[in-house]
């Protein structure tokens, strides 16, 4: 995964996709973020177990814990719902893939990467 993030213009004038597959993506996208908050908590692991008895420290590796545990609960609630959602559902995302200001996940969000190479992009892109 790279957290170097890269803008190209994304077409978005008109995307119809299925629900399931808005799901899917969505899903993959927080299951994601849960396996990255994973790996975060092993890194801060060793640095953790120093301030071990510092009760803020305690809480605030806690909240890392509590955080991987929603993420994959939430990743787990969108997967139970795409498999309710009648196949013949569909919507247009166009506007709300607009809003994201991250390409990289824009991308994923759409389900595609670019067959072109990428330009640097703009304000939220800080690695």
């Amino acid at each position: 995964m790279s957290y170097m993030t890269e803008l190209r213009p994304i077409d978005t004038e008109s995307m119809n996709a299925s629900l399931i597959r808005i799901l899917g993506l969505l899903g993959d996208e927080v299951l994601d973020l849960g396996r990255t908050i994973e790996q975060l908590q092993v890194i801060l692991a060793p640095a953790l177990f120093h301030v071990a008895d510092d009760p803020a420290c305690h809480r605030n590796a806690q909240k890392l814990d509590l955080l991987t545990q929603r993420l994959h609960a939430l990743a787990d609630f969108v997967s139970s719902i795409k498999t309710s959602v009648p196949p013949s559902w569909h919507l247009d995302f166009a506007a709300a893939l607009r809003r994201v200001k991250l390409s990289d996940l824009a991308w994923r969000l759409k389900g595609e990467r670019p067959e072109e190479p990428l330009v640097p992009a703009g304000e939220a892109d800080f690695f």
